[in-house]
């Protein structure tokens, strides 16, 4: 299956030239929060820009800005979406409403924003809300890719997409998972993650389906697998034996080692060392090593973006594969020895090999891992 349509907001703006444009640059660094979160210091986050976009809150207005460029590049009309699938991947849905109101259990269902969606869209086939926390928009791809293959539907709308909450920074910041300056993934003394807000949005379409319609295929789906660890609420599986299984799935469709790996490595040392391991392994087990691949951690400047971070991470596959560049990774000053891939840092470098690894994982253990080849 292919993707023919790719939308996003994130903190460089709205729309797939200004993500990719700020991922090039490499210099983004977050800003105080609007809110201290009931902390001593006010913490910081990578916003995004106010779209303007109609919406339950925020999530569902970034949502919708990111969906309306995918579909549009796609060139689908409501007709085309009455039959489409929906999936989304959110970690808290339109938690701004439920902060506002004082009343969570009214405000914070997940499936009102994927049904305000299909709602605005017009999406009228088999919807999905899926809140696996950071691996949330991963398995939302990946979840479309599964109605597709099993003939649920010819075209998929996957996206994911979360905002600033206050409960949510406030609760990372007690479990010591914050850093205070910014998000430096692969430096030696990264100190935690930093939140981001955005929205990412692709459309999945069978190749057929695609073909019928006249459409260009930005990048093709080659493999993808799912586990869980089922070991800790928080803290991954030492030896990564669940990641590194959904990354062999996933490598099983391509024909080679992938040229470049987007990685979820959001700067918490742990989560980092036992990723990063898990992939080199898998990639040794295919008949590489990870040398080869160029690792890629895009949250060192756009934040984790929660729900949002596993399908940012397939839309800037696609753009790695367009442009056949993988940009610099940011804010590192003493590069993690501990990585197995090698690591660009001066500048983009250019793609060794037309293919990309996505991985996504979460707490409880959720993994999720796609690969992404050009198209043909």
């Amino acid at each position: 299956m292919v993707v023919t349509g790719l939308g996003a907001v994130s903190c460089f703006g709205s729309g797939t030239g200004a993500l990719w444009e700020g991922l090039l640059r490499a210099d983004r660094r977050p800003e105080p929060a609007p809110d201290l979160c009931g902390l001593p210091a006010r913490p910081h986050l990578y916003a995004a820009p106010d779209t303007g976009a109609p919406g339950t809150g925020r999530t569902g207005a970034l949502l919708a800005s990111a969906v309306a460029e995918a579909v549009a590049e796609a060139g689908l009309t409501r007709r085309d979406l009455a039959d489409a699938g929906l999936a989304v991947g959110t970690s808290l849905g339109d938690i701004d409403l439920a902060e506002r109101s004082g009343e969570p259990g009214r405000s914070l269902a997940t499936h009102r924003v994927t049904a305000s969606l299909a709602a605005r869209f017009g999406v009228g086939g088999p919807g999905q809300t899926l809140s696996t926390a950071c691996s949330a928009g991963a398995y939302a791809v990946a979840w479309g890719a599964e109605l597709i293959g099993t003939g649920q539907a010819d075209v998929v709308v996957a996206c994911g997409g979360d905002a600033f909450s206050r409960v949510a920074v406030g609760t990372l910041q007690r479990f010591g998972l914050l850093d205070g300056e910014c998000c430096r993934p692969f430096d030696t003394h990264r100190a935690g993650m930093v939140t981001g807000e955005g929205a990412a949005a692709l459309v999945l379409e069978s190749e057929e389906s695609a073909r019928r319609r006249g459409r260009t295929a930005h990048a093709v789906l080659a493999g993808h697998g799912w586990s869980c660890d089922a070991h800790h609420p928080m803290a991954p599986e030492p030896s990564g034996e669940q990641l590194r299984r959904s990354a062999a799935r996933a490598l099983a469709g391509l024909d080679e080692v992938p040229g470049a790996a987007v990685l979820h490595r959001a700067g918490v040392a742990v989560n980092d060392t036992v990723e990063a391991a898990a992939i080199g392994e898998a990639v040794t087990a295919a008949g590489g090593s990870g040398g080869d691949v160029l690792g890629y951690a895009p949250k060192a400047v756009m934040g984790h973006t929660a729900g949002a971070a596993g399908v940012f991470g397939c839309v800037i596959a696609a753009l790695v594969l367009r442009h056949g560049l993988v940009p610099p990774n940011a804010h590192v000053t003493d590069p993690d020895p501990q990585c197995p891939l090698a690591v660009p840092l001066d500048g983009p470098v250019p793609l060794p090999r037309p293919s990309v690894l996505v991985s996504g994982t979460g707490f409880g253990g959720n993994n999720a891992v796609l690969t992404w080849r050009a198209a043909a």
